[in-house]
């Protein structure tokens, strides 16, 4: 991790944090917290920069006009962040620009000759309005980059966990955890939203500890196949830690597949639901006596699956 201080170290922050869930602790230098106290600080970064793999640069608004002595930091002679930079190009490490907000990337004049070619470097930016997209893009981009010893790209880790195996932190009193046959295929680890004479919550939810112990959740989304009303379409919804990771729409027959990482999700919650459901109980009587629907929800997530 390279970055200038005074300038975006915030977001150098997060992206470490973000890393070192990704790829270990070990795996991770940021002068900030893997140089130990006492330690001679200018032996530890020549060496990290040296033989890094991978280097990014972080570059926020700042990191060109910061000053110092009269003159722009980037041009100092004792520049660490230059020279770190330096180091990594040398070594023909992987050097990746990591724009912070709306700033444009410098350009080869703006930089000294001895990094001008970083400006012709594809760079990835981190903005507010998609940190949680661009964080999960710069973790996927950094670890296709590394390499074993033998210069191997290591495999993904192919363990396989099937959510409905973890138990329910919270349940809706309609969601049921067992077979579900959606599109012609029978699915037999699922979790099932199905209301019979009234909807006891207008929206199935479902929750789970996840812990950040996994990279990704897949899963099929669709309404049922034995359907009372086959027509019907499904919200569904997944959030994590409070925030909305997804939302689609399925009907009978064009289920949807959702394919998330939720490597930095501590609680995974579920929530599936039908439009135009009737809300109260006694107004779904009603609606029942009369012969007109109340849209209950016949909606499945089938197989719901948890990568390590």
């Amino acid at each position: 991790m390279n970055f200038r201080v005074g300038d975006a170290q915030d977001s150098a922050v997060l992206i470490e944090e973000r890393l070192v869930t990704e790829l270990g602790r070990d795996s991770v230098f940021r002068s900030s917290t893997g140089i130990t106290p006492g330690t001679a600080f200018e032996p530890r970064l020549i060496e990290a920069a040296s033989t890094c793999e991978v280097m990014l640069v972080v570059i926020g608004p700042r990191w060109l006009t910061i000053t110092k002595g009269g003159v722009p930091s980037i041009k100092a002679p004792a520049d660490w962040v230059r020279m770190e930079i330096e180091f990594a190009l040398h070594n023909n490490a992987k050097v990746i620009p990591i724009l912070v907000g709306d700033i444009s990337m410098p350009s080869k004049d703006e930089l000294p000759d001895t990094i001008s070619e970083l400006a012709g470097r594809q760079y990835i930016r981190l903005h507010h309005r998609s940190s949680r997209y661009s964080l999960d893009q710069i973790a996927d981009s950094v670890r296709a980059l590394v390499t074993a010893n033998n210069g191997v790209l290591p495999p993904p880790p192919a363990q396989v966990t099937m959510l409905t195996s973890l138990g329910t932190t919270s349940r809706s009193a309609d969601i049921k955890l067992c077979g579900a046959n959606v599109n012609g295929r029978h699915y037999s680890e699922s979790i099932v939203y199905r209301c019979t004479d009234f909807a006891t919550a207008v929206r199935g939810r479902v929750g789970f500890d996840l812990g950040r112990r996994f990279r990704s959740f897949k899963t099929t989304a669709g309404v049922l196949d034995d359907a009372v009303e086959g027509g019907q379409t499904g919200i569904f919804q997944v959030i994590g830690d409070g925030i909305m990771l997804a939302e689609h729409t399925a009907s009978q027959g064009k289920p949807c597949v959702i394919d998330l990482n939720v490597s930095t999700v501590l609680r995974l919650e579920l929530v599936a639901y039908r439009p135009g459901t009737t809300e109260h109980p006694m107004l779904a009587g009603v609606m029942a006596i009369s012969g007109r629907s109340n849209k209950l929800p016949e909606l499945a997530w089938a197989n719901p699956t948890l990568y390590a």
